[in-house]
């Protein structure tokens, strides 16, 4: 009997153990709900770092935002010391933090939050990956402060400590508030004195109204953001431009600037894009089409600068226009500027060969975790790329980055992978890209893409136009290989409208294949419509096609070279 109280007393106090454990831990997660680890999240943080960031914790704590950021998330949050927020409150007249008033607070806040977790290895010069919570993007770059090489922020503060780890992200320690940009592109430039004949050329255009409606404030939603090429006077004086009196002598051919046909209202409008366009989206675009109608800036880096029209026409090299790099990457609210440091007009184009890689994507840019993250993978559901489309809306198509051990040689290692069946309503029976740019003129198109056991033949068509020749993506020759014969010299290949296009991969290799859809005559320098529909199964009764490349090269130019590497890089005959 004594022994069964003893162990019932014994299971009595095990159990109370147990229930004070429970308790107590269950205080603990009431206390910090988001705690899996000792790793303090941002919230925690800056409130353990009173002697560091104690002013712009109670600036968190006002703006109402400390919750959400002392919860789960993956966050990085720029955060400035005291002595930052010091001058901040020097600059705005204010004597205290209790003196700035919430809705501000809430907008600081968001200016210095982006929901995604950057470290300095993705600091570049220009922008950001991710854009910030207020809507704006941030850029860093590197200057020179007293002999020491300092990483910048948006070119109000300069990094102090970064990487620091939090348990909802990263938290990059700066010496200064950032600020939102607060005005227009308009204004911005009509405030900048280097910018006075530029001003006048836009107020005389009417560019000046258009580049004047903050974006959270227009009503068109196809005019929301602009990119702006401008000049200074001292660029347009070196051009032998010293007044906007000269400049419409110079460029206004009707003497009505304001006339959409007039060729000063057309240089203004070729300086202007459609879209906001950071330094690093512009290098990343090889043209970029302007409010000129059918009129395009193009685009390349030599080295660390950035060049715009640089180019070779009929084997005469044209030197391009370099972007001032230091007055460039300007946020406004309702764009971005970049400054020019020679005169520019329009130019009269031919057409130039585009080498689109389908897997380049804006929305997949932004992905930063899987794009060309060799060995990452991502299912991408209808409507997730503006870019692309297809028929049937409960498809998914894939974007896949092949491993560095990968045998097969696309390029950048990327590629998107899709179903397309013909006759099969529970398969995509047609997909359409939007192309980058391309001048008007007459091209062959060039489908590449890696052959597998699956595929279809294919209709190509641009802008509703089928193209003369049918593409079997699934077995494109004899039973020996996917091409009509591996031995092949290019010159035969191209014959009968095939080629190798992927420099990497071996001559012997039947499995990376470039062939010909037919001849295409563009009529308008604008962005087109190419589909691939399926016409009939290739008999394999799969249906999967992974798709690399699609170009459009001149038809009175080289169709074989340049051939790709998979970094990107290309092979020159």
């Amino acid at each position: 009997m004594v022994k069964i109280k003893f162990v019932n007393r014994f299971l009595l106090g095990a159990v109370l153990c147990i229930l004070t454990i429970t308790f107590l831990e269950g205080c603990k997660r009431e206390q910090y709900p988001i705690l899996t680890s000792n790793v303090l999240n941002i919230t925690q943080y800056l409130q353990s770092k009173p002697d560091q960031f104690s002013l712009f914790e109670k600036i968190v704590e006002k703006s109402g935002y400390s919750g959400f950021l002392g919860a789960y998330g993956a966050y990085t949050l720029f955060a400035p010391t005291d002595d930052g927020v010091k001058l901040y409150l020097k600059t705005v007249n204010k004597a205290s933090v209790d003196q700035i008033d919430a809705n501000t607070c809430k907008d600081l806040v968001k200016i210095h939050l982006i929901q995604d977790t950057l470290r300095t290895g993705q600091f570049t010069d220009g922008k950001l990956p991710s854009i910030t919570m207020y809507g704006q993007y941030l850029t860093t770059g590197a200057a020179n402060v007293n002999g020491t090489t300092k990483i910048t922020i948006n070119r109000q503060a300069n990094l102090v400590q970064g990487n620091v780890k939090a348990g909802n992200g990263i938290i990059h320690v700066i010496d200064n508030m950032l600020t939102p940009a607060t005005l227009t592109l308009a204004q911005m430039l009509e405030q900048n004195s280097r910018y006075s004949i530029f001003t006048q050329a836009l107020k005389q255009t009417g560019f000046y109204d258009t580049l004047n409606v903050a974006a959270n404030s227009s009503t068109n939603a196809n005019r929301k953001f602009f990119t702006v090429f401008a000049e200074t006077d001292s660029t347009f004086k070196a051009a032998g431009i010293n007044s906007y009196a000269d400049m419409q002598r110079r460029y206004s051919a009707t003497g009505n600037p304001k006339n959409p046909a007039d060729s000063l209202y057309l240089f203004m409008a070729y300086h202007t894009t459609i879209d906001i366009r950071y330094l690093a989206d512009v290098i990343s675009s090889p043209s970029i089409a302007t409010l000129a109608p059918q009129e395009v800036i193009t685009t390349s880096i030599n080295g660390q600068s950035i060049l715009l029209n640089e180019t070779t026409f009929n084997g005469i090299a044209e030197p391009g226009v370099t972007v001032n790099r230091g007055y460039s990457d300007i946020t406004a609210t309702n764009g971005v500027l970049h400054a020019a440091n020679t005169n520019f007009t329009i130019k009269k184009r031919s057409p130039t060969a585009v080498y689109f890689d389908v897997a380049d994507q804006p929305e997949l840019r932004k992905m930063t975790s899987v794009f060309r993250k060799n060995g990452q993978f991502v299912a991408l559901n209808y409507g997730q790329l503006a870019g692309v489309t297809w028929d049937r809306a409960a498809s998914t198509i894939n974007y896949t980055c092949d491993p560095t051990t990968s045998a097969n040689y696309h390029i950048y290692y990327d590629h998107l992978d899709f179903g397309l069946r013909f006759g099969n309503a529970a398969v995509i029976n047609w997909i359409e890209f939007t192309t980058p740019l391309l001048v008007k003129g007459q091209y062959k198109v060039w489908m590449c893409y890696r052959v597998g056991v699956q595929g279809q033949y294919v209709q190509v068509s641009v802008d509703g136009n089928p193209l003369s020749r049918i593409v079997n993506m699934y077995n494109t020759g004899s039973s020996t290989g996917y091409l009509p014969d591996v031995n092949a010299t290019d010159e035969i290949l191209e014959g009968i409208g095939f080629k190798r296009y992927a420099a990497s991969a071996p001559a012997t290799n039947n499995t990376q294949v470039g062939q010909l859809a037919g001849t295409v005559n563009i009529t308008s320098t604008d962005r087109h419509k190419i589909r691939l529909t399926s016409i009939k199964d290739a008999g394999s009764g799969a249906a999967g096609i992974t798709l690399d490349m699609i170009q459009f090269i001149p038809v009175n130019q080289d169709q074989v070279f340049p051939k790709f590497y998979r970094d990107g890089t290309q092979l020159k005959r």
